[in-house]
């Protein structure tokens, strides 16, 4: 019997686990146009999506005020020529040419869909770690915008994109309004507000309904998706749970995952106890350092350090060394994959690619349940 479930095991994690990060549309099944394919949002709570008409009808929603719409828009078919038949805040012809994308984070979901080349234009295109976006700003075909935390919307006008796609925080600000009336319609892309990690990757859902590629991309999703149950069924199976402390301590202050927000699921998922699970918190929890030390310093592992350097760390925080992961050498940070100008890979396919995340968790908590020849992605171990 035992023998049997070892088998059946090692089964279920080599499918898991067979999927491509560069190449992951090829194991997506053929796509079916038609009526049979309307695209589901399963995970994702911050916009729904609809076809109504001859068109598509979202709705992004305001996370800040429950019940409440942040803005909605109706996507008509370009080359059919049809016109809007439901009232929206924008109504935009899809696909759509010529995009600006002011956050790393929707990168990545260009690159799965294969719709980079629209990506006319993009904030710190320096820290682009995607080789072909990277390449397109270096050959002068993608237009650096800044810094995105100083956002230079003349810069943004000045490039005339079809659409800007961007993140609030709470609320639209001067320069949306700028954009807008200089008419430039405006995608909202929340994905960073949720708080599963098949939620977050579920935005390339919305990022597709512009493109013209909804049903790729639902395609791709159910991949993505079935990929990360499978592994996590079988890693929070396990009976031995490893402690994970997560995050890091800036001028004393510690900052650590939310119980509620997405590196906690993770965690969950990857078959480990993390102290502050039941916490309420989607974001981030900011507490003393002796509370840390209180709690959690017995913790096996640490992830999401500042740097991956020991030394670099001490010099920040001499306390680390009270850590019992730190002295074991069980810390982790996603330095793995990064680009000469230390732009991190971890921030832009990672938030598409949860099923990678998850395993390099795994890797991690219960390598055993992975092929030994596995490479994290974009985990590491700290020097």
């Amino acid at each position: 019997m035992r023998l049997h479930l070892f088998w059946l095991s090692a089964l279920l994690v080599y499918g898991c686990t067979n999927s491509n990060i560069n190449k992951p549309s090829d194991n997506v099944p053929p796509v079916r146009h038609g009526a049979e394919n309307a695209v589901e949002v399963t995970y994702a709570k911050g916009f729904t999506m609809e076809e109504s008409g001859k068109g598509i009808y979202i709705v992004v929603k305001n996370p800040w005020k429950l019940g409440d719409t942040l803005t909605t828009y109706f996507l008509t078919d370009k080359n059919s020529g049809t016109e809007a038949v439901r009232k929206s805040d924008f109504t935009i012809p899809v696909p759509v040419e010529n995009i600006a994308v002011l956050s790393s984070t929707f990168l990545g979901m260009f690159r799965l869909l294969g719709e980079e080349d629209r990506i006319r234009s993009a904030t710190d295109a320096r820290l682009i770690y995607d080789s072909i976006l990277y390449r397109k700003y270096i050959d002068g075909k993608l237009k650096d915008l800044g810094e995105a935390i100083h956002l230079n919307v003349e810069a943004v006008i000045g490039q005339s994109p079809d659409l800007v796609m961007k993140y609030i925080f709470g609320t639209t600000d001067e320069t949306d309004h700028k954009m807008i009336q200089a008419g430039i319609p405006i995608a909202y892309n929340l994905e960073y507000m949720e708080s599963h990690p098949l939620g977050r990757a579920e935005w390339i859902k919305f990022v597709a309904a512009f493109t013209g590629k909804i049903y790729t991309a639902d395609s791709i999703f159910r991949v993505i998706e079935r990929e990360y149950l499978c592994l996590s069924e079988l890693a929070k199976a396990k009976t031995d749970k490893p402690t994970v402390l997560d995050g890091s301590s800036y001028k004393g202050i510690w900052y650590a995952a939310g119980g509620k927000s997405y590196p906690a699921r993770l965690y969950k998922d990857a078959g480990a106890e993390y102290f502050w699970e039941r916490d309420t918190s989607s974001g981030s929890i900011p507490v003393s350092f002796e509370i840390i030390i209180e709690n959690q310093s017995d913790a096996d592992y640490w992830i999401g350090p500042s740097t991956g350097n020991r030394a670099e760390l001490l010099q920040v925080e001499s306390r680390y060394s009270l850590l019992k992961a730190f002295r074991n050498g069980n810390v982790y940070y996603f330095g793995k994959r990064v680009n000469p100008n230390g732009g991190y890979d971890y921030y832009e396919s990672g938030v598409v690619r949860p099923d990678i995340l998850l395993q390099d968790m795994v890797w991690v908590f219960h390598p055993d349940l992975l092929d030994e020849t596995y490479e994290p992605v974009y985990l590491e171990k700290i020097k």
